[in-house]
């Protein structure tokens, strides 16, 4: 986590969005505070602990609840998410449900030199540092997904220049 603090204290990023409770956890015990963190009190699809959910529920947040089941990217949980982009707070947006796929719209939704770190369970976390390109990668991942609604406000959402 000491390499990860010093890559972010170097790169003075736009916007820190965190996904998933542990990754939260550890940034906040970092002294590393996401601008936006996203959780569902879930790792590896088993409850996190007590600690770890006090822990990220830091009083600086703004807490927003969304509904996204699993394998899923809602227009709720979307629509949260680029509202606390606009935002000029913290935003923990917890999921009912499950937050893995969120990594994508964030990287689609956050302003350009940002960073979205993730969890990758045994390994530790991933950073991806939000460029045009990086969002133009992520946008073509996510036309290739399925889309379940007839509404098609999410897919104009995460295809905006």
């Amino acid at each position: 986590m000491a390499a990860l603090k010093s890559v972010i204290d170097s790169s003075e990023p736009a916007k820190i969005i965190a996904v998933g409770d542990i990754t939260t956890c550890n940034l906040i015990e970092s002294g590393i505070l996401p601008d936006i963190c996203i959780v569902d009190h879930l790792t590896c699809r088993a409850a996190v602990s007590d600690e770890v959910v006090r822990r990220i529920r830091h009083p600086a947040f703004t807490e927003i609840s969304v509904d996204n089941p699993a394998g899923s990217i809602t227009l709720e949980l979307v629509t949260r998410m680029a509202d606390a982009m606009q935002s000029g707070g913290h935003t923990r947006i917890f999921v009912r449900g499950e937050e893995d796929l969120a990594v994508m719209p964030a990287v689609v939704l956050a302003p350009p030199s940002s960073i979205v770190i993730y969890g990758q369970p045994s390994s530790g976390c991933v950073l991806i540092s939000v460029t045009p390109e990086k969002k133009r990668e992520i946008q073509k991942l996510l036309n290739q997904m399925e889309y379940t609604s007839d509404d098609d406000t999410l897919w104009r959402m995460l295809n905006e220049d």
